[in-house]
Parts: structure tokens; sequence; C-alpha cells
């Protein structure tokens, strides 16, 4: 198969290597380009920073084959997943993503690890699943487009929180109910968008919760424990070397007026240290302050 990769991060590098040793010809595409290279693919992979995705894509033709998404997070001013930005901008209906507990270094260095493929066409997510599935890389393929897309983007935001309750040294137990109540946060907001309450409970929600909100591997996780030292977005995120799409998830969801307040109190705490100049620990007072509730 060839097999286009729109974006030669270390993201999608790792996913094109997972291809290769599949026998599968890959070809990277930077952002920076203007055409497709010079023959017919059979698949494309989009790998880009979330907010550059619908410009990024508007370059290129409609490439006229089926796409997968490898990018986590909403665009902030839509609040669309890359789905339906990819739907739009290509007018591609044959559009599925990949999410789940993914570090792209131990990708490429061909440690296990395991994820979720997703599209409303069951077929389609089992085609995406045949090209890259083996041992070392072991997928399953879902129906809940909306469910994994959206677990795998909010989890950037919850993770974010993870790494500040780690640099506000709050302790184990905090760090447990935190994400134990971002999780539930993750699920009530899948739900009302029209994803399954089950896919959080799998590799696109918990999974990949568990591991960005609790590993300085995770971009996110490293941001917020930077946060909780009093630096600030502009300070922290040249020191990250890479994307941080928790940040403009943040903002996205919280400018997302269809998603109720009261269903987001943690994104809405979190915004407001981003975006509002709220210290941490106020942001955390402010959780914590809520009155009592049924769980």
């Amino acid at each position: 198969m060839n097999i286009f990769i729109l974006g030669h991060g270390a993201w999608g590098t790792a996913i094109g290597q997972v291809a290769g040793r599949l026998g599968h010809k890959t070809f990277f595409v930077s952002h920076a380009d203007k055409t497709w290279p010079d023959l017919k693919p059979d698949y494309i992979l989009v790998a880009l920073p979330v907010q550059n995705v619908r410009e990024t894509l508007g370059h290129f033709p409609s490439p006229g084959v089926p796409v997968l998404s490898l990018s986590k997070g909403l665009e902030i001013l839509t609040g669309q997943r890359v789905s339906q930005i990819i739907t739009e901008v290509w007018g591609e209906p044959r559009v599925a993503a990949l999410s789940g507990p993914t570090f792209a270094a131990e990708i490429a260095a061909g440690l296990p690890a395991i994820c979720t493929i997703a599209a409303t066409s069951e077929d389609l997510a089992k085609e995406f699943q045949a090209i890259l599935h083996q041992p070392s890389f072991r997928t399953y393929s879902s129906s809940d487009l909306i469910g994994v897309e959206l677990g795998g983007a909010l989890k950037n935001i919850y993770a974010i929180a993870g790494g500040a309750c780690s640099g506000l040294r709050l302790g184990q137990n905090s760090l447990a109910g935190l994400l134990t109540r971002c999780l539930a946060e993750m699920t009530r907001i899948g739900v009302q968008a029209g994803a399954r309450a089950e896919t959080f409970a799998g590799l696109s929600g918990i999974g990949d919760l568990m591991l960005t909100a609790t590993s300085n591997q995770s971009r996110n996780f490293r941001f917020g424990t930077l946060l909780a030292q009093g630096l600030s977005t502009a300070e922290i995120l040249p020191q990250l070397g890479g994307v941080c799409e928790g940040v403009p998830t943040a903002r996205s969801v919280h400018l997302n007026s269809a998603i109720p307040v009261d269903s987001k109190p943690i994104v809405t705490q979190l915004h407001a240290v981003l975006y509002e100049g709220v210290p941490p620990k106020e942001a955390v007072k402010n959780l914590l302050g809520r009155a009592a509730r049924d769980e």
C-alpha cells in the first residue's frame, strides 16, 4: 500500500514506522508542501497540530481516498473534531480516527502499544485496522467515532490538570480523585455530544487519560507541572519542544455553548487558569469548595 502521512513530527513518524514494518510504502508530506507526491496513494494519514489542520488541508486537493486522523484535539472557533474538518474541507466521508494510550517515542522504539481505530463505518475502521495491526501495535476497532475522538481530545485538557495536581504536591489521593472526576466529566461531555458512555471506559478514554495525566513523557502533563510553579503559558510553551493540544482544546470546550457550564467544572477552572489569570491554587479551592452532590 502507498500511504501518505501529512505531518512529519514525532507522532506521524512513529506511525509511519508502524506501517513500514508491515511492508507498506510511506511518504511524508510537510505542511509546507502544496502538492501531493507524484503517485497515487491508497490512504492518507493526518498527523498535524489540530489548529493547523483546516488551513493545511486547504493547500491540497482532495486525495479521493480514505483518511485516518492521528491528531487529538478540537478546533477552537468551531469546536469541530478533526474528522469533521477533514470531511468539510476535502468532502471526504471516509474518515477514521486513531486514539489510545500511545507515546510516540515508545512506538518508534517498537515497544508494545494498544490503540483504537474508529469510524462510523465498521468496515472502514477494520480496513485501517488491517494496515496497522501487528504484535507490537495491537489495534481494536470501534464504530463510535465521536467518542474515540473526544476521548483523545479531552484527555489532553485533563492531563494538564493532572500535571498541576502533581506540581502543587497535593498527594496521590488528590490525583486519583481528580482523574476519576475528569473521567466522569469527559464521559458526560461525550454523551451529550452523541458518544457512547462505554467508549470512555476504553483505550481512548481512561486508557489515554491514565497515560497522559500521570507521566512526564506527556507534554500536557509537563505543562501542568510548570503551570503549578507559577509560569505563564507564554513561558511554558517554548520549553515543551512541541504542541500542547490541551491548551487550545480547553479553550474550545469552554467556548462551546452546547456544553452546559455545570457539565464541565474542571475545564472551566482550568480555562480560568490558562486564559483568565486565576492562580492554580485558587482554581483547586474553587473545585473543592463546590456544593456536595451525588456521584
